[in-house]
């Protein structure tokens, strides 16, 4: 349905959209000519009382036709004296909030144009490639960072460090060791933390290792049977006995006669007393613990020799 006001069919789309901004009408920049100017005539119509004698507006009351509340004649004087029409600024505020749904039910390009002003949903295309940008940048900023941070150059330092034969061999024998301490030196209770309620965090309670275990034989006589049998006679075994020829220590023979010492001593029961037993609680696994800590080193040892020719 066109507008019935010729003047507001004269104007351009650009002038339309001027006056509609020059009179506060909202939201119009994506409607067409013909909707722009229904838009606007009801938006003067309904506003007359404050926009009549705007003079960027003033042409169109002039032109307006005769069921419109004032109606002017340019050059001829007015024969009626002018009835003031009253609008409720309710019905004003009324008109002016409902008036793109009022003209939603007029015509159907009306409607069409609402629906294309309305935003969308990006289509799931649309959503896949905003998700696959945004975790391209993440990616590339993790290996960004990771890159420019000194962690890469500790751990390759640690990794080279943890690559060699005696590192294997140390680790073996220090998880033997520690789990020789929870018997020759246990830990006594010293004090407790109080509990933190704010973060959940409850009583902690502190243990020192009881160091008065270091004067008694309880301690030294279990200490110094794993030592020679784990580090002691080893080492003198893989000095007599050194397949690489040179000044050190041979790696498996030192392994060699440690499988032996703990096969005599703690599997065939070589040697008993308490302290066998002892170690035999202590070290994870046993003799059998023991045994597959020296084979371990017997492989390291092979392994770095063959690499080695």
């Amino acid at each position: 349905m066109a507008t019935a006001n010729a003047w507001l069919q004269k104007q351009r789309k650009s002038d339309l959209a001027d006056m509609a901004d020059h009179v506060g009408l909202k939201n119009y920049e994506k409607f067409k000519k013909s909707d722009l100017e229904m838009v606007l005539e009801e938006h003067l119509r309904a506003n007359q009382s404050s926009l009549a004698k705007d003079p960027r507006v003033s042409p169109f009351y002039q032109g307006v036709d005769p069921a419109s509340p004032v109606k002017h004649n340019p050059g001829v004087a007015e024969s009626k004296p002018k009835r003031r029409q009253t609008i409720k600024r309710d019905e004003v505020d009324a008109a002016e909030n409902s008036l793109s749904t009022a003209l939603a039910t007029r015509t159907p390009s009306r409607a069409l144009a609402i629906a294309r002003s309305v935003p969308l949903p990006p289509s799931p295309a649309v959503l896949a490639n905003q998700i696959d940008a945004r975790t391209t940048s993440m990616r590339n900023s993790i290996s960004e960072y990771v890159s420019t941070s000194p962690l890469p150059g500790t751990m390759e330092n640690i990794r080279s460090s943890l690559s060699t034969v005696t590192s294997i061999q140390l680790l073996t024998l220090f998880i033997e060791a520690w789990g020789l301490r929870s018997q020759v030196l246990p830990l006594r209770y010293l004090s407790t933390l109080p509990a933190v309620p704010a973060i959940g965090l409850g009583e902690i309670a502190i243990k020192i290792p009881d160091l008065f275990a270091l004067l008694t034989m309880a301690f030294w006589g279990p200490v110094g049977l794993w030592f020679a049998t784990s580090i002691g006679l080893p080492l003198l075994g893989s000095w007599f006995i050194n397949l690489k020829g040179d000044a050190g220590y041979d790696t498996v023979s030192f392994n060699v006669v440690k499988a032996l010492a703990a096969w005599i001593v703690y599997v065939r029961g070589g040697v008993g007393g308490e302290s066998t037993r002892v170690v035999e609680r202590g070290v994870l696994g046993g003799s059998g613990g023991m045994l597959i800590g020296a084979f371990i080193g017997l492989l390291a040892g092979i392994y770095d020799a063959v690499l080695k020719r």
